[in-house]
């Protein structure tokens, strides 16, 4: 994906939820005639739109987004098939002659897109997963830093879901996730983010939460259960999809339901931090959107 000598590097706006992100894409993509990629493992969702915080229709109308919509809420979706759609996508802007904005805030699609990772070629087994998953995700851990303590450092003691993908990777390929994850095509890449204090931003997360139920979060939830996506869809495994659902199951009050998606979101906030560090100096941290650098 190493873009010819003439050809402008791909403009990446990354950066914690609620920061403004999407905000900043836009005015990119007005002022350089650009286009959107998504970098958002759960705006690929259908119907998904008020919880996944997706841009309007009035504002996808305005300037194209890629890899939004393409599945729905029970379907699984892979980072490989993400990557997929989203090279593709920014070799059609380009080939267009237009300029591809990858937007987002999701860490490891993030990572594995700019840094031009090459997916193990490992279809998910479900046999296999089920398997792990009735296990402990202590033991998980135990066993993933055992065949490959690179990746368990990076994971962390707690994602099961990426412990088994780890653990499955080395099951079936016999190499760990973390060397697979080495194999790289470089990608030339201007990367910004909008710079707030974490007090600034448990703000703004707090009035996102407020418009997002006053925009129909809850009645967007209770539509997809009547149209049949069951509960445990892999949609619904997102921060806020699983508050709503306790709030319409009667574990959770309204008011304890807002309450924990913002919890839920600022502490998602501060887990970024490790995929976006302010030291890092691939990225530009503004307070106002640097055009200028990115012309």
């Amino acid at each position: 994906m190493q873009p010819a000598p003439d050809v402008p590097p791909l403009i990446a706006v990354v950066g914690l939820t609620a920061s403004g992100k999407s905000d900043w894409a836009m005015q990119i993509a007005r002022h350089l005639d650009g286009e959107i990629v998504s970098i958002d493992s759960r705006q690929i969702y259908r119907r998904l739109d008020i919880g996944t915080a997706k841009p309007s229709i009035e504002l996808r109308e305005e300037v194209a987004h890629w890899c939004i919509d393409i599945v729905d809420p029970s379907e699984r979706y892979s980072l490989g098939e993400y990557l997929e759609a989203a090279r593709a996508a920014i070799d059609d802007i380009r080939g267009r002659g237009k300029r591809p904005i990858a937007v987002g805030g999701s860490g490891q699609h993030m990572r594995a897109l700019l840094g031009g990772w090459q997916v193990p070629p490992v279809a998910e087994d479900v046999e296999f997963r089920d398997a792990l998953a009735r296990e402990p995700v202590e033991t998980l851990f135990e066993r993933l830093n055992a065949v490959d303590s690179a990746a368990a450092e990076q994971i962390g003691p707690t994602n099961a879901r990426r412990i088994i993908r780890a653990l499955e990777v080395h099951q079936f390929t016999g190499k760990p996730i973390s060397e697979w994850q080495q194999l790289r095509e470089p990608v030339d890449v201007r990367a910004v983010a909008p710079d707030f204090a974490l007090g600034e931003l448990d703000e703004r997360i707090g009035r996102r939460m407020i418009a997002m139920f006053a925009a129909g979060f809850v009645d967007e939830v209770r539509g997809l259960l009547a149209e049949g996506v069951p509960q445990d869809a892999p949609g619904f495994d997102s921060i806020g999809y699983r508050e709503v659902l306790a709030h319409l199951s009667g574990a959770l009050s309204l008011e304890q339901a807002i309450d924990g998606v913002a919890q839920a979101t600022r502490r998602f906030a501060r887990r970024q931090r490790a995929w976006f560090r302010r030291d890092d100096p691939a990225i530009c941290w503004a307070a106002d959107v640097p055009l200028a650098m990115l012309e």
